[in-house]
């Protein structure tokens, strides 16, 4: 994982959540970890990931691929580089 875009991942997340950035770790759970509302709260946090990021994810894609791999913050980092490898 790429420690540059989860730093940043992590500060985004903060700042949407309240959270403090020490308190959110690659394992953190968004919804249950983080209280991510997977409905109301995740398009918004897409659209500032896909701003900050410059990057596309779908947010279709994205919830199915969390929904398999578990819904961590590591996970969507890495979702997150590799959107951003494939430029």
């Amino acid at each position: 994982m790429n420690n540059e875009i989860f730093n940043k991942l992590q500060e985004l997340l903060a700042m949407a959540t309240g959270h403090s950035a020490a308190e959110i770790l690659p394992a953190t759970q968004l919804e249950d970890g983080l209280g991510v509302n997977m409905e109301e709260d995740f398009p918004r946090l897409m659209a500032v990931v896909n701003h900050e990021f410059d990057i596309e994810l779908e947010m279709d894609i994205v919830l199915d691929e969390l929904e398999e791999a578990g819904d961590t913050v590591e996970q969507l980092a890495k979702l997150i580089e590799e959107e951003v490898e494939r430029g």
